[in-house]
């Protein structure tokens, strides 16, 4: 298997252990102590993400298989674009991660809701 196959395959493991399956032992399993987190929202390392799955946790987000849509690797990053449910609404996410020595060493993201009111029929997808 090639490296960037590799990647590939920790990057979807490491998402659907972590966020799917909310296994806070996934973090130290995949990700880098000293990971870089581009989200304003959560701070760097792996504390940050250990705090946003104990937050989701506390607020009934559910355990889920997570919905990959669209996956695309080249050299050490890798783009997850999936659909995940939480607090009773559809989400799309793009998660974008930099690998390094088989670990998640840095992570970019942007996300929406499915709006109540859509403007058009196409599919988020």
């Amino acid at each position: 298997m090639s490296q960037t196959e590799k990647n590939k395959q920790i990057a979807i493991t490491a998402y659907q252990r972590i966020f799917g399956d909310l296994d806070i032992t996934g973090v130290d399993e995949f990700m880098s102590k000293d990971f870089i987190q581009h989200n304003p929202s959560t701070p760097d390392g792996q504390e940050g993400v250990k705090s946003l799955v104990q937050m989701l946790i506390s607020q009934g987000v559910a355990a889920q298989k997570i919905e990959f849509k669209h996956i695309c690797v080249e050299d050490d990053i890798v783009f997850l674009h999936s659909r995940y449910e939480m607090a009773g609404k559809e989400w799309r996410f793009i998660d974008i991660y930099r690998l390094e020595n088989d670990k998640l060493v840095e992570h970019w993201d942007a996300m929406m809701s499915m709006p109540d009111q859509r403007a058009n029929n196409n599919s988020m997808f």
